[in-house]
């Protein structure tokens, strides 16, 4: 559930380090499991958060009750997430556990409607309706929107009289009757109308009614628009309609005419057709309505802006149910007559092929421009009048020239010192040859050594510049090695560029016992590496003089005599002109002595915390375990000072004092087993075992055991499989993992336990034991599964002994256990070995 969950589920310590977190927050923040836990809860909140997050956290410390939150968090990759946190201290484990959930999308989607609140509204108070509210009466109770610009009215002029006193007297009558058909229709559009503005004149109008209640009472949205310079222009649009039908009905692209709120006036057959409607069905309708719902929100924001007065011209995909995806082109022309926007002209035509090229065409120059960037050489071309036409980022870093000032520029003017040089002869005797040309050449100007390579095209010349300095300079030294590498106490080797010795120095030889005769023609590691050295060391080397850079490593070697031979080594490759590798030169310094002496102190560093951590736990079970039975010894005493002999309290107080000093006992033996274990940890004595002898002994001893629980346990062992061990602890083994199935079984199923034995990939033996018990909490129990007196199980009786047990024998014959269990699933050890 927890790995699951979509919710992070994280556990803190007081300190504020994160100690177990769930998968879900790799899913939000980018981090791994392991990158995570040991990480400080600061690292990842928002600086500007941290501060607040941290006051949270300790105030959840402080109290018994859960304590929410928000803060912004950074994920690996940088970006900002926002969580919601529920933190809740878990008093037994001393820990924090936090539930934080990704509330980004949530937080991004209120900001989203706050703009488009506000910008709804700049569109009504800036658009060319006019809005206004009325009552049942008609009389205004509000105005806005286009009102006063149009009509020239201020709001608190018409606000409290009725919008029929403002009609012409020819209009009132279809007026009040559109007005009356409200008390059965949600929305009314009353024809065009004559409006008495506030200089006396009449403006047409068109307008649409709405119903809206508010606050129980009725009232009603008017939102008109001044229609009158189309009124008086109509005859003149007749007309011109006339002259251009036959190029609208006959244009093959989609064409439309709208209103500038976006409702078609017209549209012509290609549109129709489609649309997969008739003209009659499409007429006033919003065009955005018919159109695929993934390019509305396109189509509604360019018809805004073509509304606005501007012209608006974009490309979309769009996939027709049924059909190839296809590229439109689509163009918006706002039609305005005597300055008043009439309408706005659509027209969208299929560019897919055209799209499909220059996609190809831009994708295929941002490859090469990719591929251009991406080298580590500089690159320039020229055209056949020596004008630079191209130079990638490295090249400006390396001749000092900016695109910006370089582009179309002869690249003499730059470079005037080497007009007629090395440089113009070779460059030359490329375009005249037409093959390429490969120099090396010393820059003056930047005190660099550089190798061109002028490739020649139809059109120009291309031009790689490869910095080289450095090869230059080791060349000279290289010289001057091989004069130090006679006197230097460091071994010296030059091989081929296979690998293969071709030299060595005295000091070489003085160090690995081998003569100059035994190792020429040989690899090195064919003659030095042995039986421990490292196989990843030995592939980490080969990889690396498969490059051209230099390298170090440090490898376990052999002397000719046996003796291990430590080398730290740094590997340096030898280039030709051609950059192509000749040579190895290896120097190697004998560390073997300080090896010996790492490996000296990792080992007291390694027992010294052993002996922390058993003092550690020793002190724990003395004040823990041993001291409450001796407080409760002591305080019975007491009480025994003070009862008499003969009464029935003083026989239970001293069955209970009794009581008391085995519970002591027991702990003190245990002690003694622990410590007796850990002294003879380094001294014990290891015979072989036959894994399947004891593994049988141990079942055969629980076998009463197993048949009153009606248990059973199924052996797959390899035959003659042979560990060196201690028998009495491997049986220990054995024996406390199968009694400790039994104890914990299931109630809901008959007990069935798979012990399996064989050679493990490490070469020594593995051990798996398998039950189908009552298991336990894994992330409860955390790194306290194995510790002395710790239980997982309160039905039973126990001393949590058993597990540590095992742990401590397994250990002490050199091998490692791994545990894995699920409540009400069972449980698996996985025990491994040394081979010995």
């Amino acid at each position: 559930m927890v790995s699951s969950s979509p919710d992070m589920i994280c556990a803190l310590s007081p300190d504020g380090q994160f100690r177990q977190v769930s998968d879900a927050c790799h899913r939000a923040l980018g981090y791994d499991t392991n990158e995570m836990i040991g990480k400080h809860l600061s690292e990842i909140i928002h600086p500007d958060d941290v501060a607040t997050a941290l006051e949270k956290f300790l105030v959840a410390f402080g109290h018994a009750d859960p304590v929410g939150f928000e803060s912004r968090c950074l994920s690996k990759n940088g970006q900002e997430v926002h969580i919601a946190w529920s933190a809740l201290r878990a008093a037994t484990d001393e820990l924090l556990i936090c539930v934080g959930r990704d509330i980004t999308q949530q937080r991004q989607a209120a900001q989203q409607a706050r703009e488009q609140q506000l910008q709804h509204r700049a569109i009504i108070e800036n658009g060319f309706d006019m809005v206004g509210i009325v009552d049942e009466q008609g009389v205004y109770t509000y105005v806005g929107g286009a009102t006063q610009r149009i009509l020239g009215y201020r709001p608190e002029e018409m606000v409290g009289r009725s919008g029929f006193d403002f009609f012409h007297p020819d209009d009132l009558a279809m007026g009040l009757a559109c007005f009356a058909l409200l008390a059965t229709q949600d929305v009314v559009a009353i024809p065009d109308f004559r409006f008495r503005a506030a200089s006396g004149e009449w403006r047409w109008l068109e307008t649409s009614v709405s119903a809206l209640v508010q606050d129980g009472n009725q009232s009603y949205i008017v939102n008109s628009r001044d229609i009158t310079e189309r009124k008086l222009s109509s005859l003149a649009q007749a007309e011109s309609e006339q002259r251009f039908r036959a190029l609208f009905d006959n244009d093959s692209a989609l064409t439309v005419f709208l209103t500038p709120d976006g409702r078609i006036l017209d549209a012509n057959p290609a549109l129709l057709t489609f649309l997969k409607k008739a003209k009659k069905d499409v007429i006033n309708l919003p065009l955005a309505g018919l159109l695929p719902e993934e390019v509305r929100p396109l189509f509604e924001q360019a018809h805004l802006e073509a509304a606005g007065g501007a012209k608006v011209a974009f490309e979309t995909r769009v996939q027709i149910e049924g059909e190839a995806e296809k590229t439109l082109k689509v163009t918006k022309t706002p039609l305005v007559v005597n300055g008043e926007l009439i309408s706005v002209h659509g027209t969208v035509r299929d560019i897919t092929e055209m799209a499909t090229a220059q996609r190809l065409i831009k994708h295929q120059a941002a490859q090469l421009n990719t591929l251009l960037e991406s080298i580590n050489d500089a690159f320039i071309s020229l055209d056949k009048d020596w004008k630079l036409t191209y130079i990638n980022s490295q090249a400006e870093q390396l001749l000092g020239i900016s695109r910006e000032g370089g582009l179309g520029i002869n690249f003499w003017r730059f470079f005037s010192e080497e007009a007629g040089g090395v440089y113009y002869q070779h460059f030359q005797r490329a375009i005249d040859t037409g093959e390429t040309v490969r120099f090396e050449a010393y820059f003056e100007r930047e005190q660099l050594w550089l190798e061109l390579k002028a490739y020649p095209f139809a059109d120009g010349l291309s031009v790689l510049f490869t910095d080289i300095t450095k090869r230059v300079e080791d060349e000279k030294q290289l010289k001057l090695l091989a004069l130090v590498a006679r006197g230097t106490d460091n071994g010296v080797v030059i091989t081929d560029a296979q690998g293969r010795t071709e030299w060595v120095n005295e000091a070489f030889m003085k160090h690995t016992g081998y003569s100059w005769q035994e190792l020429v023609g040989r690899t090195p590691g064919a003659v030095l590496q042995g039986p421990e050295t490292d196989p990843t060391t030995v592939s980490f080397i080969r990889e690396r003089m498969q490059q051209p850079a230099p390298f170090s490593a440090t490898i376990l070697n052999y002397k000719k005599s046996g003796k291990k031979l430590w080398f730290a080594m740094d590997i340096t490759p030898i280039h030709n002109e051609a950059g192509e590798i000749t040579q190895y030169v290896a120097i190697q310094q004998n560390i073997t002595y300080r090896k010996e002496v790492e490996a000296s102190q990792a080992a007291m560093t390694q027992d010294l915390y052993r002996h922390n951590r058993d003092l550690q736990q020793f002190t724990y079970v003395i004040s823990h375990n041993l001291r409450a039975p001796l407080a409760n010894a002591l305080g019975l005493a007491k009480v025994l000072l003070k009862v008499d002999k003969n009464t029935d309290v003083f026989a239970t107080t001293l069955t209970n004092l009794q009581h008391s000093m085995v519970q002591a006992d027991d702990v003190l033996k245990d002690l003694n087993l622990v410590l007796s274990i850990r002294d003879k940890k380094d001294m014990l004595a290891l015979e072989p075992l036959v894994m399947k002898d004891v593994c049988q002994q141990a079942v055969r001893d629980l076998e009463d055991a197993l048949r009153a629980c009606g248990g059973q346990v199924a052996l797959d062992i390899e035959e003659q499989l042979i560990t060196r061990g201690n028998r009495a602890y491997l049986y220990s083994i054995f024996y406390n993992l199968l009694s400790n199935s039994i104890k914990y079984r299931s109630e809901q199923r008959p007990l069935q336990v798979e012990i399996v034995c064989s050679t493990g990939a490490h070469g020594g033996a593995t051990i798996t034991f398998t039950d189908n018990g009552s298991g336990f909490d894994m992330f409860k129990a955390g790194s306290d599964v194995f510790q002395l007196y710790k239980r997982f199980h309160t039905n039973q009786q126990g001393r949590g002994i058993g597990l540590f047990l095992v742990k401590t024998h397994v250990e002490a014959m050199g091998g490692k256990i791994e545990v894995t269990s699920e409540v009400n699933f069972g449980t698996r050890f996985t025990i491994y070995l040394d081979k010995r």
